[in-house]
């Protein structure tokens, strides 16, 4: 009797986990809807199990039979590229132009960095770090060949591959949880990135909607700078769960105020016209995965908060 595992299978249950439903997996893996969700009911009738939940007609969550097949797929697959990347002849050269958030060179970057150079040795990496909108910009222009772009819109977005997704939530210092000041007529103290940073465009929209004044107390473009603005109380902040650190807190108000809700964050790989390289393919994929481990979320929602 074969026990074996189609690989492709188990590509696609991750896929249909990480990226919250067949249409999305099916995208990402440039295959069609149906042909995705034949490879998880063949998988499914192979090990006799029944891998995902399902209500009304969407994927909403695994079984605790899919979550342990998920963490060996997860394993199988690393293996499978690690193996590939280390014996396959690849003889590609030249450059790759990627555009990225900045705050993802700390934490996420270099971990793909590390497996897209053992893959292609050969390849060189040119890197430009900036707001979404530029690195948008920068594409359409012909000078990317992939751009990670932030996306908060109220729905999942069109265009691009969803690498990742999460909550956005506001934070504050966790020793001024209690004593943030309420806003006043200046409005509520506010730290966030630049003027076109997707997070921020969220959090003053947001606040816009709700009729809630804001003031400007810090702006920069680093992560780390961010964080300690906050947490030295110079006001609240909006930003993806995963980014939460060791003195912050996430709160729903702020000096007796509801905060308003706000929208998911997501990172979206877009690709240059003409065609996809596997280099590009596999960079984007890594910086995923990179992604996953950064948050510590089991392996497969790229859905917290």
């Amino acid at each position: 009797m074969s026990r074996h595992l189609d690989i492709e299978a188990l590509r696609a249950l991750v896929g249909i986990v990480d990226l919250g439903g067949f249409s999305a997996a099916a995208q990402h893996l440039g295959r069609t809807q149906s042909a995705v969700s034949l490879q998880l009911k063949r998988l499914e009738e192979t090990l006799g199990q029944t891998l995902l939940r399902r209500a009304q007609g969407r994927v909403d969550g695994v079984t605790a039979e899919g979550a342990a097949l998920l963490a060996y797929a997860r394993q199988i697959l690393r293996l499978n590229d690690e193996a590939y990347a280390a014996v396959a002849r690849d003889d590609a050269v030249g450059s790759l132009r990627l555009g990225l958030p900045e705050e993802l060179m700390e934490s996420v970057f270099p971990a793909a960095m590390s497996a897209f150079r053992a893959a292609y040795p050969r390849l060189r990496l040119n890197v430009l770090a900036d707001t979404s909108a530029t690195l948008r910009r920068a594409l359409a222009d012909g000078q990317l060949d992939l751009a990670l772009v932030k996306d908060c819109g109220p729905e999942a977005a069109a265009e691009g591959d969803v690498l990742w997704q999460e909550a956005l939530v506001w934070m504050a210092g966790e020793a001024y949880r209690d004593s943030a000041p309420a806003p006043d007529e200046r409005g509520l103290p506010l730290a966030l990135f630049g003027e076109n940073c997707a997070f921020r465009l969220a959090a003053t929209a947001a606040l816009a909607r709700a009729g809630l004044p804001w003031m400007l107390q810090y702006t920069g473009s680093s992560v780390t700078g961010l964080r300690h603005a906050i947490a030295c109380g110079l006001g609240l902040t909006a930003l993806p769960h995963s980014l939460l650190a060791p003195g912050l807190v996430v709160v729903e108000a702020c000096g007796g105020q509801a905060l308003p809700a706000l929208p998911a964050a997501r990172l979206l790989a877009l690709f240059a016209p003409g065609g996809v390289s596997a280099p590009c393919r596999r960079l984007a994929d890594w910086m995923g995965e990179a992604m996953v481990a950064r948050s510590g979320a089991p392996g497969g929602t790229r859905r917290i908060g």
